[in-house]
């Protein structure tokens, strides 16, 4: 028996897929979670077509996981969506360290943030990066739930689509497989 044709179910998975990567992107942007763009630069998808169907994955930078699902914080827990639209507690916590203040540095730089001490003076920027590291050990780093939500929202979009290509595709295999046998 020759192999079953999923041209039309691979195609709708691609556009599943992408729908999934700019929705995630958009929602990034939107959130001001763009800071040097390398989260958003590293969102990709791929599609393997095995014996046993497709395996469909998706990759993204380390912190991915971090901006998505958030990080409770010492004093506060954060939460939140995940891919069924529920409400989750982060499985991320800061429970004695604190993130690096050297990771802070270039961030204050990117947002040009240059607060003032009492005096008037610029504070400096190693002080600033401590501060901020301490502030999210104890409170953490909200979830933006940008791809949680990419995910949920294609889904809904696309699940009838994928029925109905699975049904074009085994209705081709059947007219390839009546045609060769006369």
């Amino acid at each position: 028996m020759s192999k079953l044709k999923t041209e039309h179910t691979k195609k709708l998975l691609t556009s599943f897929a992408k729908g999934i990567i700019e929705q995630a992107k958009k929602i990034l942007k939107a959130k001001k979670k763009n800071v040097s763009g390398k989260l958003l630069n590293s969102l990709k998808y791929k599609i393997k077509e095995d014996a046993k169907g497709f395996n469909l994955s998706f990759q993204g930078a380390k912190h991915a996981n971090f901006i998505d699902k958030g990080v409770s914080g010492k004093e506060k827990r954060q939460y939140f969506k995940d891919i069924f639209n529920k409400r989750r507690q982060s499985p991320f916590r800061y429970k004695s360290k604190q993130p690096p203040s050297s990771v802070l540095d270039k961030w204050i730089v990117r947002k040009g943030l240059a607060p003032r001490t009492k005096t008037g003076q610029f504070m400096k920027r190693k002080s600033l990066a401590f501060l901020i590291a301490r502030s999210i050990k104890k409170k953490g780093i909200g979830s933006t739930s940008f791809f949680s939500n990419s995910v949920y929202t294609q889904y809904k979009k696309f699940k009838p689509k994928l029925l109905s290509a699975f049904k074009q595709d085994l209705i081709e295999q059947i007219k390839q497989m009546n045609t060769s046998k006369i």
